[in-house]
C-alpha cells in the first residue's frame, strides 16, 4: 500500500509535468501562428535557443519558417509606454517577415485603439522586411501619431529579434550596417525632431522676455500644430501616472517623449506654470477660441475660488485610485475621459468623450480658460509643485507688477485669463497668485506702470 502511494504521486507529478509542457506548446493559439505564417500548416514548439515555432508545408515535410514571441526572443525590448507589448512575428525560410500581430498589450487606448489590431495599417509595414532592412521609425516604418512609445517599441523589438531567429534557427548570416552607424541612424537621426521642441521653448522665452503678443501667437501656432496634431497633445496626467509607477520606456528610442518631460517639469520648477500659458496645446486652442468670440462671461471672484478647488479633487481621486488603490487601469481610464487632449487632437473617444470635449471648447470660447482654471488635474499638479518650488525658494522666473508706483487702475486684474491678480485695497498694490499665474505676460504689458518704465528706460539708454 505504502509503495503503490508513492507510485501514484510520482505518476501524479509526471503528469503535471507533461500537462505543464503541453500547455506551454499551446502557448500561441494554432491560428495565431497562421496569421503571421499562412504557408505553414503543421507548428511544432521548440526551447532552444529561445521560445519558438516551426512551421512546416501542409503535410509537414518541408520547413517553411519561424513564428516567435517578441518577449520570449528580447524580452527587454518589448516594453511600451505602460508594459510589455506581446508581439506575434512570422517569417520565412529566405528571413523575410510574413506576417505581424500583437496579441497583447496595455498601451494607451485612446492612442493605439484599432491600430494594433490583425488589420493595422502599422503592422502591415513590417511583411516583406529582412534583417539586412533597418526598420526605422519615421523613415521606412511610420510610426502611430501621438503613440511615438508604442511604436517604437515594436518596432525595435521585430528589428532585434529577427536577426536573431535568422542567425540562431534559420542559420542565416545577417548583413547590417556597423553598430556606431546604426546608433546614430535609429536613435538620433530618426527622432531628430526633438530639437524642434527645444527649438520652440527658446522661441517661447523669446517672446516672453519681449512681451510680444506676435509671436506668443506663433507659438501657439506652432504648438497646435506640432505638439498637438503632430506628436498627439503634449505632456498628459498619464505620463505623471507612469512616471510615479516607473514606468519608463527605453531612452534612446524615445528622446521626444524624455524631452518633453524635462521641459515641462523642469520648466515647472524653475519657472511655474510655463508650460500651461505656453507650450500647452489644448491651452493654446482655449485662448485662442477665448480670443476670437467676441462675447465674455466673467466668473465672480467667489465662484471661482470655489470652482478652482475642482481640478485638485480630481487630482486627488486619480492618484488615490492609481497609487493608493494600486488600479492604475482605471486611473488612466477616467483620466481618458477627463483630459479632452485626444478626442480633439486624435479625432479619438466615445460620446462621452465628445460631449465634454464640445462642453469645454463651448464654455472656453466665452470664459477664459474654463478648463485650465476649473478641471485640469494636471494644472492642479503644476500648480502644487510649483507652489512647494516657490516656497523653498527653487522657483526662478515670476511675472511682476510695479508695487510702490501702482496707480490702482486694475487694468492688470481685468486682463488676466487665469484670474490669478488681486488688488489688495489696504496696501493699494496688485498681488499675483503664483500657483495659478502661467506667466503670459498680458499683465505687465497692459500694465502703464510697467510700460512707462520700459519707455523710460529706453529713452535713457
Amino acid at each position: 500500500m505504502k509503495y503503490r502511494n508513492v507510485l501514484i504521486a510520482a505518476l501524479s507529478f509526471v503528469l503535471i509535468l507533461s500537462s505543464a509542457h503541453n500547455a506551454s506548446a499551446e502557448l500561441v493559439p494554432k491560428k495565431d501562428l497562421a496569421d503571421v505564417l499562412p504557408a505553414a500548416n503543421v507548428f511544432v514548439r521548440k526551447e532552444t535557443p529561445f521560445g519558438h515555432y516551426l512551421g512546416y508545408s501542409a503535410n509537414g515535410g518541408y520547413l517553411v519558417g519561424v513564428a516567435y514571441l517578441t518577449t520570449e526572443v528580447v524580452p527587454n525590448e518589448t516594453w511600451g509606454y505602460r508594459d510589455q507589448i506581446v508581439t506575434l512575428v512570422g517569417v520565412d525560410i529566405e528571413g523575410k517577415i510574413t506576417g505581424v500581430k500583437v496579441l497583447e498589450e496595455n498601451e494607451t487606448p485612446r492612442y493605439t485603439r484599432g491600430l494594433l489590431n490583425d488589420e493595422s495599417w502599422f503592422l502591415e509595414q513590417f511583411k516583406g522586411k529582412t534583417a539586412g532592412d533597418d526598420l526605422l521609425l519615421g523613415i521606412n516604418i511610420d510610426g502611430i501619431t501621438g503613440a511615438t512609445i508604442s511604436s517604437s517599441s515594436i518596432t525595435r523589438a521585430i528589428e532585434s529579434s529577427l536577426e536573431l531567429v535568422i542567425e540562431k534557427v534559420l542559420n542565416g548570416d545577417v548583413e547590417k550596417v556597423s553598430p556606431f552607424m546604426h546608433l546614430v541612424i535609429y536613435h538620433f537621426i530618426w527622432q531628430i525632431n526633438f530639437i524642434f521642441l527645444w527649438l520652440l521653448l527658446a522661441i517661447a522665452f523669446i517672446a516672453f522676455i519681449k512681451k510680444s503678443r506676435m509671436l506668443r501667437y506663433l507659438v501657439f501656432g506652432i504648438t497646435i500644430v506640432y505638439v498637438g496634431f503632430l506628436k498627439g497633445g503634449g505632456f498628459s496626467l498619464v505620463d505623471l501616472l507612469n512616471i510615479g509607477s516607473l514606468s519608463l520606456p527605453v531612452f534612446l528610442n524615445n528622446l521626444y517623449w524624455y524631452s518633453l518631460v524635462i521641459i515641462t517639469i523642469g520648466l515647472t520648477i524653475f519657472a511655474g506654470r510655463f508650460y500651461c500659458g505656453w507650450l500647452c496645446p489644448f491651452g493654446a486652442v482655449s485662448e485662442v477660441l477665448f480670443g476670437i468670440v467676441p462675447v465674455e462671461y466673467k466668473v465672480s471672484r467667489q465662484a471661482d475660488k470655489y470652482l478652482k478647488f475642482i481640478k485638485y479633487l480630481i487630482l486627488a481621486l486619480i492618484f488615490s485610485i492609481s497609487f493608493l488603490l494600486l488600479n492604475k487601469a482605471l486611473a488612466i481610464y477616467l483620466t481618458s475621459i477627463l483630459e479632452p487632449f485626444a478626442t480633439f487632437f486624435k479625432l479619438y473617444g466615445d460620446i462621452i468623450n465628445w460631449f465634454w470635449l464640445i462642453s469645454i471648447l463651448i464654455i472656453s470660447s466665452l470664459i477664459s480658460r474654463f478648463y485650465c482654471r476649473y478641471f485640469c488635474p494636471l494644472g492642479a499638479f503644476f500648480a502644487i509643485l510649483s507652489g512647494l518650488c516657490a516656497l523653498l525658494k527653487i522657483r526662478k522666473l515670476n511675472v511682476e507688477l510695479p508695487q510702490n508706483t501702482c496707480k490702482g487702475c486694475k487694468k492688470a486684474q481685468k486682463v488676466c485669463q487665469m484670474d490669478a491678480i488681486f488688488y489688495d485695497e489696504v496696501r493699494k498694490r496688485p498681488r499675483i497668485d503664483t500657483k495659478e499665474c502661467f506667466l503670459c505676460n498680458t499683465c505687465v504689458a497692459a500694465c502703464p506702470v510697467a510700460s512707462a518704465a520700459k519707455i523710460k528706460k529706453k529713452g535713457n539708454e
